[in-house]
């Protein structure tokens, strides 16, 4: 009998809950494909099908789920409002099942939810082709291996490894250590943006090939990130603000060496959040690059500005030491 492929775009929130949904369709006897990585093709495919006001992150989301109709019978495409309790997640997840639709036709979808009234982890918030599909024994039994799966990627990542790493490491069942380099620097945004290399032109690998150890803010627990933000006079409203501004924070404790933001523009969320940390920055002294990612990035400008950061980074480096 042959097995229903689920499809599951390399985009979005994929970099945080991928490895958990791979393992609940693998244990409901599924089988997941998830797409290559972003690529030209990829993000032309995504800019043409979406309307002009989304941002590049979810044109690349649309990309790849055009890429993958024809190689799936069903794609998985989440609706995540909330994950956190009283927090939420940019608005365009709440359309994103449809803007998918529209732009990859009637195909099967599968829509993953997450709300105030039900977690991503709750029976509530699954697919009801799955809930109403299968028995309720094998479901709960492969979601508690996919919330274990999750808890497990989390940790490594805490554990100094980057996304990609960590999520090799899970599926392949062994523990690799992070990478030594020094001096570190930080690496704040959204996820989809610091862990896509081809959206953000491969900043980590010239990072790394410059000698630094990068800090990401999945390398923080929630729980120190929430410490961090207590002297707030309000709590923040999105949970990957929240995210950036706590893991800022923590990494200037540290000690790292200077900061790179990566905003997706025309992102409104991070409009607030990008200004915070901008004026934190200049308080403490700490080196702050910030670079906006669209469509129309060019590769030689951004190595250029990300190369004269670094080496303004070495040089304040070496003076300190003398």
């Amino acid at each position: 009998m042959r097995r229903i492929k689920i499809g599951i775009p390399r985009a979005l929130l994929y970099f945080w809950y991928g490895p958990a949904w791979r393992v609940f369709f693998q244990e409901m006897g599924l089988t997941p494909l998830v797409s290559g990585p972003t690529g030209k093709e990829i993000l032309n495919a995504g800019v043409k099908a979406a309307v002009e006001e989304v941002c590049l992150p979810v044109k690349i989301f649309l990309g790849h789920s055009l890429t993958m109709q024809t190689q799936c019978d069903c794609l998985l495409t989440p609706r995540y409002i909330s994950v956190n309790k009283g927090e939420f997640i940019c608005p365009k997840f709440m359309g994103l099942p449809e803007m998918t639709r529209q732009a990859v036709g009637t195909g099967r979808q599968l829509i993953w939810k997450s709300d105030h009234k039900c977690h991503w982890g709750s029976l509530k918030a699954l697919p009801r082709e799955i809930t109403s599909g299968y028995a309720q024994s094998r479901v709960k039994k492969s979601l508690k291996k996919a919330k274990a799966a999750l808890e497990a990627y989390h940790l490594l990542m805490q554990g100094g490894l980057l996304p990609l790493e960590a999520e090799t490491a899970l599926l392949k069942g062994s523990q690799p250590s992070a990478a030594d380099y020094e001096p570190a620097i930080g690496l704040i945004g959204h996820p989809y943006c610091l862990h896509d290399a081809f959206i953000n032109l491969g900043t980590v690998q010239l990072l790394r090939e410059q000698g630094f150890k990068v800090l990401v803010p999945e390398m923080f627990p929630a729980r120190q990130i929430a410490l961090e933000l207590r002297d707030l006079p309000k709590p923040l409203f999105w949970t990957l603000g929240q995210r950036i501004l706590g893991a800022f924070r923590l990494m200037w404790k540290k000690g790292v060496a200077g900061v790179v933001y990566l905003s997706a523009f025309a992102c409104g969320p991070e409009a607030l959040i990008g200004e915070m940390v901008k004026r934190e920055s200049k308080a403490a002294g700490l080196p702050l690059l910030q670079l906006d990612l669209d469509e129309h990035s060019g590769e030689a400008g951004f190595i250029t500005r990300m190369e004269a950061f670094l080496d303004l980074l070495k040089r304040k480096r070496r003076y300190s030491c003398v």
